[in-house]
């Protein structure tokens, strides 16, 4: 499968924080290396007894999403959003709640609480939503093995655009990420290196406070941490002043988010290698958001960055990303670890 219907799937799959198990366990079935998942749900892939050196490419299992705070008498469902969401993508849509006890899921609708006219400009807030299940009582709802704690998600489906260069749909934060850290371990598991252990990390929970990536980094001990995610495309219509995270002019060096620094000679060293390589990339920095790179560059101190992939509408029922940025994505990695990998052999060579 090519690396877009690995996109396709992943994004119709159902993980929010803490139930991440369906993304991490397919990961697990096209990911051809070893693999072993912890107790928090990270999952890894390669070697971590290796004696090489190692590169760790990251990526979040995670999705925003919500979880059944409180079932009403009437059966109206009010829900507790996991990660960053805006009131004025949730009011109407449709979601999927999963029964943990049965598996199975159950569509419901957003609506709001009636407090005259809301078609002003105001954004009405998560609070004043509840879901409605066309349950009558809250016996229904419990009859259907609906209980509070039960997953929400965003009810839609992926697909490719009628251009064939985008893919719309869900959770694309991060399951591209996830995509490329598969095309990424893809890769290497044809090309195999002799100084450097490639190494896969899924983490988990990382839209509620990057907690999978605080369990993750000890055990990985990466000497070089490349973590991807997401960053909200800025060249739409009145987006920003400034045209950024253009969607096809390839994936970002990330040089600031709210929790890291970029190791600049890392960056740089990215930099030239899509500049010999004619590979498209832009300069990134996150003003308003953390990523896993925080906790992992603080674990040893190693090397750390980011590579961004622009995705219009992020957090939102409908995301779009360019498929050539995941595709460059996947390139500019791989190229950089071939030409680390060339460098620690010259070094060898020379003492």
């Amino acid at each position: 499968m090519e690396l877009k219907d690995h996109l396709l799937y992943l994004s119709n799959l159902d993980g929010i924080a803490g139930r991440e198990d369906a993304v991490g366990d397919y990961l697990a079935t096209i990911i051809k290396q070893s693999s072993f998942k912890d107790t928090f749900k990270n999952y890894y892939f390669g070697d971590l007894t290796t004696k090489k050196k190692r590169v760790a490419v990251y990526a979040h299992l995670d999705e925003v999403g919500f979880f059944v705070r409180e079932i009403d008498s009437a059966g109206f469902i009010r829900f507790q959003p996991i990660g960053g969401w805006w009131g004025h993508v949730i009011l109407g849509q449709r979601v999927r709640i999963t029964s943990r006890k049965t598996g199975q899921t159950f569509i419901g609708i957003v609506g709001t609480l009636s407090e005259g006219s809301v078609m002003d400009d105001r954004v009405v807030e998560v609070d004043k939503m509840y879901i409605d299940l066309g349950a009558g009582s809250r016996q229904e709802a419990a009859d259907l093995e609906i209980q509070i704690g039960d997953m929400i998600t965003p009810d839609t489906a992926a697909q490719e655009t009628a251009t064939g260069n985008f893919i719309t749909g869900k959770a694309l934060d991060n399951r591209v990420g996830c995509s490329v850290m598969a095309g990424v371990m893809d890769y290497f598991s044809k090309n195999e290196l002799a100084q450097i252990e490639v190494l896969g990390v899924a983490t988990a929970q990382e839209e509620a406070g990057t907690r999978g990536s605080k369990v993750a980094a000890p055990k990985v001990r990466g000497d070089i941490n490349l973590i991807i995610d997401v960053a909200n495309g800025k060249d739409t219509p009145k987006a920003a002043s400034t045209k950024t995270r253009i969607l096809g002019a390839g994936p970002g060096i990330c040089l600031y988010d709210k929790t890291a620094l970029a190791d600049i000679t890392l960056a740089d060293a990215l930099k030239e290698t899509a500049e010999s390589n004619q590979i498209p990339y832009q300069f990134d920095q996150f003003t308003g958001g953390g990523t896993d790179a925080g906790s992992i560059q603080l674990y040893e101190g190693k090397p750390t960055i980011v590579i961004s992939v622009p995705v219009r509408y992020c957090h939102s029922w409908n995301s779009m990303v360019h498929l050539s940025d995941c595709e460059n994505a996947v390139t500019l990695i791989c190229r950089y670890i071939e030409n680390f990998e060339k460098k620690l052999g010259e070094l060898n060579d020379k003492f």
